[in-house]
């Protein structure tokens, strides 16, 4: 196994820390679980009445042979068992329901908080990364929530009784078996902080594997065309071969320190015979005193074997917490402000300036425009010269990182965030669809849509015609990703979901770039309709789209370079007019 970094470790006030954490968060659980912690006391009391009850039977019943005595022993031991019986389930389904309440708890807080998050976030984090914390991170701690905890409860009350009711017995008896605890709690020390490491270690490489299996299975069809099998199962192959060791790293580290544990207790238990034979024949203890120390010492070294199974539970558990409490205190690039943007105006980029995060170089670089209100600007440019960027800083999808950006007059950044998506709509070069019918998915916009009000937004844009045509019309599913519909009836379901918004500010984010020319013109007669009096940004690359635009805006190497009509930067003889004829000899106009 490589080298665990010190940086991986999660010290003691670290796991203190994070395991506060998780008692507050379960604080509404807190009457289940006291109720499970009462039905572990009933049971620990019962299983430590069984060796007295033991004692009772021999010393009383058997040893003297009465019977009566011994019929006694034998009912209250069924009777305590019994009880022990019942209470065990009890407080097992008690505890269960607190926990996995708990993790239902975590699972929607986490989600809604990577929901609330900027693209920024995800450009930091990758998706399969995120799923690991949601899936695997979070059904890590599903041991320690359905039994861990319920098993510290038990194990501290068995430890403390056992060692209370040994000393009662018989004191000498209880020194010898303490004889091996010096090594168990040295064993201990070292257990902790190698078991620590080797659980972060294992989250770290759960999150890598299956960030390998989400590629390998989201981009099978570009594996497939370029026969890129044997290279993804290779790749998948290396992620797994490091969880794997992972895994067997921290199976040696449990496997010596329990081994140890379970000789201890053996060693224990052979010395307790020796002396405790020599203690009964000198008549310093009764056979059912040594027989009852004998039990207990078995229930003394169980509860040290459960706590040290217990702490490597708690430390995967620990470490898996301390990842998804990570994501918890991100906080979002892009914050809720406070004023409610107009219903129109002016959008106004004022020296923007912006860096991608974990970058040194800026893609933009004092870029100055202002877009009239109803006005179409064209923002055109080389491939990675900033077009789109530009684009998604007029629709704050990130916010700038020098000047800033205004509609009507406020700042972007001061604008409450349901104001702006009502206010600032974004178009994608692809439309994503979600598992659903189509108007589940053009609701995806307003949630309390009506059909009669998703059937208007597809009429507004002239798709309402086409979708009709379906046997099941606007409720026909759309299986996985929008699978049942073509590339141009998925942008037209996008495009509907921005006319049931109807938003002052439209951004085209080359909304028509992965369009065939027949589809391309059903969306360009869709995009017509949506686009109508609205301010729109248009970030495109094809001469009948920029056309259209009421001026030209040119971004080259993060800068402004031009700006103007159509006719003005042809005439200009620069970079637009460069562009232009590039496009004009590959594409139809």
């Amino acid at each position: 196994m490589n080298a665990i970094e010190e940086e991986d470790r999660l010290d003691a006030d670290a796991a203190k820390q994070v395991m506060r954490r998780a008692a507050q968060m379960a604080a509404p659980f807190k009457r289940t679980v006291l109720a499970a912690i009462g039905f572990t006391a009933i049971t620990t009391l019962g299983l430590l009445m069984g060796p007295v009850i033991v004692r009772y039977g021999i010393d009383d019943g058997i040893k003297p042979a009465d019977s009566a005595t011994l019929r006694t022993a034998v009912i209250a031991y069924i009777i305590v068992v019994s009880i022990a019986y019942v209470s065990s389930r009890q407080q097992y389904i008690f505890i269960n329901r607190a926990g996995e309440g708990f993790l239902r708890l975590l699972r929607i807080r986490v989600f809604g908080h990577i929901q609330k998050q900027s693209l920024a976030f995800f450009d930091r984090n990758k998706s399969g990364v995120l799923v690991a914390r949601m899936t695997a991170d979070i059904e890590s701690m599903a041991e320690l929530v359905q039994w861990g905890l319920l098993q510290f409860v038990s194990a501290a009350l068995l430890l403390t009784f056992s060692f209370i009711l040994l000393l009662i017995l018989s004191w000498q008896l209880t020194i010898v078996a303490l004889l091996v605890m010096p090594v168990i709690v040295i064993a201990s020390r070292k257990f902790q902080r190698d078991s620590n490491a080797a659980y972060l270690d294992v989250r770290d490489n759960v999150g890598s594997n299956l960030s390998t299996l989400q590629e390998g299975i989201t981009g099978v069809r570009v594996i497939q065309a370029y026969a890129r099998e044997p290279e993804q199962t290779r790749r998948f192959e290396e992620s797994n071969r490091g969880l794997f060791r992972s895994h067997l790293y921290s199976l040696r580290v449990s496997t010596w320190f329990f081994g140890l544990v379970e000789a201890s207790g053996v060693i224990a238990s052979a010395l307790a015979i020796g002396i405790g034979g020599w203690l009964v024949n000198r008549g310093d203890v009764t056979v059912g005193t040594a027989i009852a120390v004998l039990l207990l010492l078995a229930q003394l070294f169980e509860p040290v074997q459960q706590l040290s199974q217990l702490y490597n539970t708690v430390q995967s558990s620990t470490a898996a917490l301390d990842k998804l409490f990570g994501i918890l205190d991100t906080t979002p690039d892009v914050l809720d402000g406070e004023l409610v943007l107009p219903a129109s105006g002016a959008v106004v980029v004022s020296a923007v300036g912006f860096r991608y995060p974990q970058t040194d170089s800026m893609v933009l670089d004092d870029v100055s425009i202002t877009v009239a209100n109803g006005e179409r600007l064209a923002v055109v440019g080389a491939t990675g010269s900033g077009k789109s960027t530009l684009a998604k800083l007029m629709a704050r999808l990130y916010d700038p990182t020098e000047g800033t950006i205004t509609l009507g007059g406020v700042d972007l950044r001061d604008a409450t965030i349901e104001s702006l998506r009502q206010r600032v709509v974004v178009v994608p070069q692809e439309g994503f669809l979600f598992g659903g019918t189509i108007a589940d998915n053009v609701r995806v916009a307003r949630a309390d849509a009506s059909d009669d009000d998703v059937r208007s937004a597809l009429k507004a844009i002239g798709a309402l015609d086409r979708f009709e045509q379906f046997e099941e019309g606007i409720h026909t599913e759309v299986r996985e990703r929008g699978s049942r519909l073509s590339a141009g009836e998925r942008q037209l379901v996008s495009l509907a979901r921005a006319a049931l918004v109807d938003p002052a500010v439209l951004v085209l984010d080359e909304a028509t770039s992965n369009l065939d020319p027949g589809t391309e013109a059903i969306v360009e007669h869709a995009l017509e309709s949506l686009m109508g009096s609205r301010t729109t940004i248009v970030v495109a690359h094809r001469l009948s789209t920029i056309r259209r635009a009421d001026r030209i805006a040119v971004i080259d190497a993060g800068k402004l370079a031009e700006l103007g009509t159509h006719d003005e930067l042809l005439a200009l003889d620069g970079r637009y007019a460069r562009l232009a004829n590039a496009w004009a000899s590959t594409q139809p106009n």
